[in-house]
């Protein structure tokens, strides 16, 4: 199945870097208060939108490559890891400044 190709764990990795860095960005002062208040939210609906649209550009744009639905699960799940993994950090950051 592709869905286990060696090639997911890279997309996973980086949806999972950029879905944390998002995160943190956006709940950094002087973003908007609707973006501080969702950042998850905000983060996740950009992550997942411009991982599909990679794979849809990647099929129309690019010659000699396909996209595939594959690849775009992989981005997403990397994206809910990247914010499981966030919202981790900062609790491990909350409990170690009491």
């Amino acid at each position: 199945m592709d869905l286990f190709q060696p090639d997911k764990l890279v997309h996973i990795f980086i949806f999972l870097v950029f879905g944390f860095l998002l995160i943190r960005g956006f709940k950094m002062p002087g973003n908007p208060p609707v973006i501080q208040r969702n950042p998850i939210t905000v983060a996740l609906t950009i992550a997942v939108t411009i991982g599909g649209l990679t794979e849809v550009m990647q099929g129309l744009i690019i010659p000699l490559r396909t996209s595939s639905p594959y690849d775009f699960i992989a981005n997403v799940a990397g994206s809910a890891l990247g914010a499981i993994l966030f919202l981790l950090w900062e609790k491990k950051k909350k409990s170690a400044a009491k």
